[in-house]
Order: structure tokens, then sequence, then C-alpha cells
């Protein structure tokens, strides 16, 4: 009979993931000093939030004196997969105590999701104590690696001339050019045509009415509603009407 994996083993599975989240959080760090940002303000946001495109978004959005409900909502909105993640960890560990199930999908992330699921499905004996390592491991690891990319940025006095403060917007290509790619690949061309130019045209009207930073949201919602429709297989439709 083959041992269950425990919290250590869990932490053990996490250090690929750990190793890639340093890069990412230090860049965090220094972006978020650039823009301002005190080293213990940059330790609470990955603390108390813990959310790497959401913290991104949540300084840039700052940056720009965005109302404090748009950031909230934008947050919201960005991570609002997670809850789906979490009703999925809820499938593979079924036994669970609702204690460990709240620190569970607290502390949860796309890559310890994925690294659940993959074990998962070989079938690997991964215990809620298994998957507790895991969450912990990158939570530490994103938590030093921010605060450490803070205090480095601390001692760069004008980031400007090295392009960090432009990471922030390349980050954010890369996110759209990854999203583009993946879209082309796994949907037909003419959904991924409608939903760009139908986002773009419902911003353009919506802003003239209103502030960019509500264009955006209603832009987003209605996109990502007209995506989901179109994606949607007829005969999955039909059934629903039925």
């Amino acid at each position: 009979m083959s041992k269950s994996y425990n919290f250590m083993d869990g932490m053990k599975a996490a250090i690929p993931v750990s190793l890639g989240y340093i890069s990412i959080g230090a860049a965090f760090g220094i972006v978020a000093i650039a823009q301002g940002f005190s080293l213990w303000q940059v330790a609470c946001l990955s603390i108390f939030l813990y959310a790497g495109s959401g913290q991104f978004i949540m300084i840039a959005m700052m940056a720009v004196h965005a109302p404090i409900s748009i950031i909230t909502l934008t947050i919201f909105l960005v991570n609002f997969r997670m809850f789906l993640q979490s009703l999925t960890a809820t499938q593979i560990f079924p036994h669970q105590s609702l204690k460990s199930g709240i620190g569970m999908g607290t502390l949860m992330t796309d890559e310890s999701f994925g690294l659940m699921v993959l074990e998962h499905a070989t079938n690997t004996p991964i215990t809620p104590s298994w998957m507790q390592g895991v969450n912990v491991m990158s939570y530490l690891t994103w938590i030093l690696s921010t605060i450490l990319g803070a205090a480095v940025g601390n001692l760069i006095p004008n980031p400007e001339k090295f392009g960090i403060d432009y990471a922030l917007v390349a980050m954010f290509i890369g996110l759209l050019v990854l999203t583009l790619d993946s879209m082309v690949k796994n949907e037909r061309l003419t959904i991924v045509l409608t939903v760009l130019f139908s986002t773009m045209l419902i911003y353009y009207l919506v802003g003239i009415v209103t502030s960019s930073y509500v264009a955006v949201l209603i832009a987003t919602l209605i996109g990502a509603l007209i995506g989901a429709v179109m994606s949607t297989p007829k005969e999955t439709r039909r059934a629903e009407v039925i």
C-alpha cells in the first residue's frame, strides 16, 4: 500500500513553482517601489492580497489615481477564477475539514492548482496536508521575493534609467500576447475577432458617457459574455433552452 503524501512532500513538490515566483515576485517589488510604495506596503500587499496579476494591476491603477471601488472590482473580476479552482479542490479532497478547506482556497494559485490537478490525474496519493504544503511553500516564497525585490529597488535611485519602470507595461503586453495566442489555438478565428472588435467598440462607446475605468469593466464583462456564448456548442445551448 503506497504512503499518502504529507505536508513536507507538498513543500518539496512546490519547489519548481517557487523558483518561478522568485523572478516575478522580485519584479513586482522593484516596480512597486518605483511607483512610490514603501517596503512595508509591498510586504502587506503580498501577505494580505497575494495575487500576482492583481498586485500588478493594483499598483498600476493606483498610479493613475483610479477610484478604490474600481480597483477592488477589477481585482475581483481578474481573480474570480479562483472560486472555480477552489470548487475543483473540494471534489479532489471531499472529506477535509472546513478549516482546511478555507486555508486551501485562500492560498491557492494558478500554479498550485495546476500541480494539484496534475498529481491527481496521475493517481498520486496526495492529501489535503500535501496541498497545504504546496500552498504554504508558494506563499512564503512570493512574500520573501517581493520584499527582496522592494529592498533592491530601494537601492536604485532612478529605476527609469534601467527601464525597470517599463516592466509593468511589458508584463501586460506579454499577458496579452499569450492570451491571444491561446485564443487563436483553441477558438475559431471568427470568435476571437468578434470578441476583440466587440470589446473595443463597447469600450469606445461607453467611454463617451462614463470614465475609462468603468468603460474597461463594462467592455470586459460584455466581451467575456459574447465569447462564452459563441464558444458554447449549439447542441449545449439547445439543450439548455429545452
